[in-house]
């Protein structure tokens, strides 16, 4: 049997499924400061980062915050959605910062450099002397080396919020079709009868979130198909 493609209102359907998706993408952004877990998704290995950078001594270090402080202010960035770039750069400043002679040895094993030649930079730094040749290259390489474990750190945990969030939107979303069907059947919906009645709730949900960013480029994508085949039609080829 032929589909008179003409006839679908697939755009429609398109649109109002993306529609579906922004809406529980929107409810999301709403919740999170009811639910402030939302927010912290991915926040707990970049602590684990920022821990293993900043271990505790023996006392607090000078002229530096504790460890409990730089966890408060990473946590405060990922929480306020600082650019990444603005947190990865205060990050870095901080675990500098609360290096001292006590931790040196500490942070050495975490950032794979000499912890001699780490400790002596660490001691050299906080009198203000000048670091020799040798020890501005380890401390170049640890630079480097500390940027480069924040950036996966900051990546990935990023990865895993975005994610999250959008398996969070997925559940709303299927929620909120359930909801739609359920007023427009009542309570025929729960009726063995209506079972395709909620599998296409549920899967009009699960298409939701993905299809909200592109739902606009689809169904004018698709639009532009078919009157490109209308056309293709008329003229006979």
């Amino acid at each position: 049997m032929s589909v008179d493609i003409s006839n679908l209102n697939l755009s429609e359907v398109i649109t109002a499924i993306g529609g579906l998706g922004t809406a529980a993408m929107g409810l999301v952004e709403a919740l999170k400061p009811v639910f402030g877990s939302i927010n912290r998704m991915g926040l707990k290995h970049i602590q684990d980062t920022v821990r293993a950078l900043t271990p505790n001594a023996a006392g607090d270090p000078k002229n530096a915050l504790p460890q409990k402080n730089v966890l408060e202010t990473i946590e405060a960035n990922w929480v306020n959605g600082t650019d990444l770039s603005s947190q990865k750069a205060i990050a870095k400043s901080l675990i500098k910062l609360h290096l001292s002679a006590d931790t040196a040895a500490a942070v050495a094993a975490t950032a794979n450099v000499d912890p001699n030649v780490l400790q002596s930079i660490a001691q050299k730094n906080a009198a203000g002397a000048t670091l020799l040749q040798t020890e501005n290259d380890v401390f170049g390489r640890f630079d480097v080396i500390v940027t480069a474990l924040l950036d996966e750190a900051y990546q990935c945990s990023d990865q895993v919020f975005r994610n999250g969030t959008r398996a969070l939107a997925a559940v709303l979303a299927v929620a909120l079709a359930l909801a739609g069907a359920w007023c427009l059947e009542g309570q025929r919906l729960w009726c063995r009868s209506s079972w395709h009645d909620i599998g296409l709730a549920i899967l009009v949900g699960v298409l939701a979130t993905p299809l909200a960013p592109i739902a606009k480029d689809i169904s004018t994508a698709l639009a532009t198909a078919v009157n490109t085949m209308q056309v293709v039609k008329k003229a006979g080829l």
